[in-house]
């Protein structure tokens, strides 16, 4: 871009994925002129590169972007194949101005409004809306630092399939959604799990009386509420899962591993830190 007036966008959303989308079609809904800023090869590129697995916690009914319904039958639990599809879909639907392998590396205030540079152009524009999400950096704990060498340690956000992993025992750490549907893969696949996460709160299962808990949350009278609160968390094949609520004195396993972190003393299972990406 030249830099004159006419180059001034109304806005510049920075991030493709289902955020930054949502956002680009309201933007057009106002008449405004504005682009769409992805680092990706192609829309959904994200959601493409994620474990092998993965599908929304939130069922069909209840994944859509304004303007247009996810496709399948209510009650299912989207691949992220079919999320990447339809982010894609979307933005041809709506003929949304994304701009794709164009990674934003400078974002700095000027008189007019902002500057944004990515590494073939530079763009102008009134507003900015930053909608990368907050997962792009993969975080372990430093306290992993210490574990030995020959601990297997893999982030989620590396993690495709239990095949990935050596043989052997896991310890997930995380409750979040990435950690509770990796767990639940690993222990179906005859894996030893321990899944070790940070708060007290009760495990709720994702489906109570034959309906998602998305979707009854609201309506949730007390008995059920109490009927989830004491609900255990199962596998695939009906066995219960091994969840701890104080990583540093779980079970004996989990015990064994955290206090040979805290040592430096070198420990025999892998450990996978979760939550990675909010489904």
């Amino acid at each position: 871009m030249n830099g004159t007036q006419d180059d001034l966008l109304d806005v510049a959303v920075i991030g493709g994925s289902q955020a930054g989308l949502a956002m680009a079609w309201h933007l057009a809904q106002e008449r405004l002129r504005f682009v769409v800023l992805d680092a990706g090869p192609d829309i959904g590129h994200t959601w493409r590169s994620r474990w092998d697995s993965l599908t929304l916690f939130t069922p069909a009914q209840h994944d859509a972007l304004p303007g247009m319904r996810f496709p399948g039958p209510p009650d299912i639990y989207p691949g992220k194949d079919a999320v990447a599809s339809y982010l894609k879909a979307y933005a041809a639907a709506f003929s949304l101005p994304v701009r794709l392998n164009a990674r934003a590396t400078h974002l700095g205030k000027t008189v007019d409004g902002f500057e944004i540079r990515t590494p073939d152009e530079v763009f102008r524009a009134r507003q900015v809306v930053v909608a990368t999400g907050p997962f792009q950096m993969p975080f372990t704990p430093p306290a992993a630092q210490r574990l030995d060498s020959s601990v297997t340690q893999l982030h989620s956000a590396g993690y495709r399939n239990p095949q990935f992993l050596p043989p052997g025992p896991v310890l997930v750490v995380g409750g979040g959604n990435s950690g509770f549907q990796i767990a639940e893969e690993l222990a179906t696949s005859g894996r030893q799990v321990d899944l070790s996460i940070g708060s007290k709160m009760p495990v709720l299962p994702q489906r109570l009386a034959g309906k998602d808990l998305f979707g009854c949350r609201a309506g949730t009278s007390s008995s059920a509420a109490a009927a989830a609160g004491s609900a255990r968390l199962e596998s695939g094949s009906g066995r219960e899962l091994p969840t701890r609520t104080d990583p540093l004195s779980a079970s004996p396993t989990a015990a064994a591993w955290m206090s040979a972190l805290s040592s430096g003393r070198p420990a025999t299972a892998p450990t996978i830190p979760g939550s990675a990406f909010p489904a």
